[in-house]
């Protein structure tokens, strides 16, 4: 299934309460608008989160101030100016049905009602469960969108967010399958064969019509391949400011890279959430956004919502508008691109909870920290489950809390047996069940350490500068080894002169280090395995300490040597990716900057906000591919390529936002 490049998802979250609906809805308006933002195709509603309907259904039921068929007529339009339309149908959140309902509704293991933003009775958004007869209307009205408007470019299939439930359907369902209602291990089997009911469910009626398929959970789970099995390409829902942040596309994309997926990146042009009508992005952090999708391969797609009257907001497609004429011009250099990785970032949740979709999955801190540190330190990386081909790549990383089985074990000790590298840090590497080292790391493992916090001195190629020769602080408890014969040593580990308690404490934080070397490593290496016994890549996430990025980066480049591509001059807060045009014969750079400011904090989570592209530059960058051509494009503007010790420069002379650099 081939995407289009640009395209809007048209929220249309309608409440009976708003009173008379498409009050102003004038098709050749509604179509013209469209077509003069240069947007290719629009998911339109079928049915919303309250729960009505947008057109004649005889399955569900027609928004009751709404006196015509507002999808059909929105299609009609679309179609004629050749713009492609996809079905919208709410399926986790049903307001209407949650009421007329309620055995239909997902129960905790708490006897509680699942909700989003409150409680049973608050204004918050009521989870319906696929293992009662809801999945049956669920379908049945997907067959009758589908049969209604043939001529439907894909479907898209909203909050598939099952939870383990104990509903009374639920409940009766385990016992007749001879599970236990009361254990959450049988809960958690139950909610897998109920997913998998409604996603088999749903392909069933879709048959072998040529639409795009998507279920979206808000997120792309990693480490279950099924899951992709039920849809044509993989979409990746990242409004940064309404609770996913900016991480969640980086990591959403360079895992979906892996999957041999189309792809297409959604935010909205709401400052906050969405929804947030009367609220406009600022321009520059549109630019930055949809320029962040394009770096990382994936099409663009932006939100709005249409209010109840019909009628499209001007200055939303205005500024859309701008957008996507910028996009369109961009299109040609990311045509067919492939993502040019030498490192492999083995996603700890996607080891750990496979397919797993909750909250605290799309934010797995140590995925999070260890994503930041390789993007900042310009790093070309993918992230992988285990399902990967290993050898694709120079470095493996496994971050904090990668526990193997025998079968992960020997597939990685293999890869390491060719040749390949790989990173552990803190307690990856160790078995699941056990916790003993799987892998001939060069280490015996101490167990816990006993000093909480410690400190390490590094090789001195290996430590930053500003630090000297003075151990620094690792504030997380952490784990003890010691190399065996053959084993090489990063640096030697100190222990506080005491641990913090409430009978003896040091001043504001923590004691400082003690004055002899604890006789523990702070890091071994034997063959191509590096061992970290510290959560470097968590207490990044946390913490922030500049001191840990250096470290990793220091401890990745004595394993790759020269990386594929560097940037001199490019700061940690910009990105850089490498991206191949198989079809082209060249090599795309994307140069992606902005200022991202944390600006507060909103009942999803923190506010980064980006309203400038401030001017960066020079930059010079260096690959290890022969250049016999570089210009900045779209700009079609030529830039200055020299030879030396056997790389090739490339001068970039200043940049704003996203620049790509065209390279052959």
């Amino acid at each position: 299934m081939v995407l289009p490049w640009r395209q809007v998802h048209l929220d249309f979250h309608t409440p009976a309460a708003a009173g008379v609906v498409g009050a102003g809805f004038d098709a050749d308006a509604f179509a013209e608008t469209v077509s003069a933002a240069q947007v290719q195709s629009v998911v339109l509603f079928g049915k919303c989160h309250h729960g009505w309907s947008y057109y004649d259904s005889k399955v569900g039921e027609r928004h009751p101030g709404l006196g015509f068929d507002l999808l059909d007529a929105q299609i009609a339009a679309l179609k004629r100016r050749g713009v492609e339309t996809v079905l919208y149908l709410s399926v986790g959140w049903d307001e209407r049905n949650a009421a007329a309902h309620v055995d239909w509704r997902q129960v905790g293991a708490d006897g509680q009602f699942f909700c989003l933003l409150g409680n049973h009775l608050d204004a918050a958004w009521k989870y319906m469960c696929l293992g009662t007869p809801y999945r049956d209307h669920v379908v049945a009205q997907v067959a009758e969108m589908l049969e209604r408007y043939p001529d439907a470019d894909g479907l898209w299939l909203d909050i598939i967010k099952q939870e383990p439930c104990a509903c009374v359907h639920c409940q009766r369902a385990m016992t007749e399958a001879g599970l236990d209602w009361t254990d959450p291990a049988h809960r958690l089997i139950h909610r897998g064969t109920v997913l998998e009911g409604y996603f088999k469910a749903i392909a069933e009626v879709v048959g072998d019509r040529p639409i795009s398929l998507f279920h979206n959970t808000s997120m792309v789970p990693r480490g279950d391949r099924r899951f992709f099995s039920y849809q044509s390409h993989v979409e990746i829902e990242a409004l940064p400011t309404g609770g996913w942040g900016y991480d969640h596309l980086l990591i959403s994309a360079r895992y979906g890279e892996t999957l041999g997926l189309d792809r297409i990146a959604v935010t909205a042009r709401f400052h906050l959430i969405w929804g947030e009508l009367g609220s406009y992005k600022h321009p520059d952090a549109l630019r930055y956004e949809t320029g962040a999708m394009l770096a990382n391969g994936a099409k663009v797609c932006i939100g709005d919502q249409l209010d109840s009257t019909g009628v499209l907001d001007p200055a939303a497609w205005d500024l859309m508008g701008e957008i996507f004429a910028e996009t369109a011009a961009k299109q040609p250099w990311c045509e067919g691109s492939q993502g040019v990785a030498e490192i492999g970032l083995l996603s700890s949740v996607g080891v750990s909870q496979p397919g797993a979709i909750s909250r605290e999955a799309r934010h797995c801190v140590e995925d999070e920290g260890a994503a930041r540190i390789l993007s900042e330190c310009h790093f070309q990386f993918d992230v992988i489950d285990t399902e990967a081909d290993f050898s694709r790549y120079r470095l493996l990383v496994l971050p904090d809390k990668v526990r193997l089985d025998p079968a992960l074990a020997d597939k990685l000790q293999a890869y390491a047996d060719e040749g390949g590298q790989i990173l552990l840090t803190g307690e990856s590497g160790l078995a699941r069940d056990t916790g003993a080292p799987l892998l001939d790391c060069g280490a015996q493992l101490l167990g816990p350490a006993k000093s909480d916090p410690r400190f390490v001195l590094l090789r001195e190629d290996l430590r930053p500068s500003w630090t000297g020769t003075q151990p620094f602080v690792i504030m997380a408890p952490s784990l003890a080894i010691r190399p065996l014969e053959g084993a090489e040593t990063l640096g030697e580990s100190y222990d506080a002169l005491f641990n913090r308690r409430p009978q003896h404490f040091y001043g504001h934080v923590h004691a400082h280090a003690a004055a002899s070397p604890s006789g523990l490593a702070a890091g071994v290496r034997k063959g191509g395995i590096t061992w970290l016994p510290f959560p470097l890549f968590t207490l990044y996430r946390m913490m922030g300490h500049s001191t840990l990025r250096h470290f990793v980066m220091a401890a990745i480049r004595d394993l790759l040597g020269t990386p594929l591509i560097t940037a001199e001059g490019l700061p940690p807060t910009a990105t850089l990716n490498l991206r191949a045009q198989p079809g082209e014969g060249r090599h795309v750079v994307h140069l992606l900057h902005g200022e991202r400011r944390l600006k507060g904090s909103y009942v999803l989570g923190p506010i980064e906000v980006v309203d400038a592209l401030p001017n960066i530059g020079p930059v010079d960058l260096s690959l290890a591919q022969q250049v016999s051509r570089a210009e900045l494009v779209p700009q079609g503007i030529a830039l200055e390529v020299r030879e030396e010790g056997g790389r090739w420069h490339i001068h970039v002379p200043s940049f704003a936002g996203h620049q790509m650099i065209a390279v052959s």
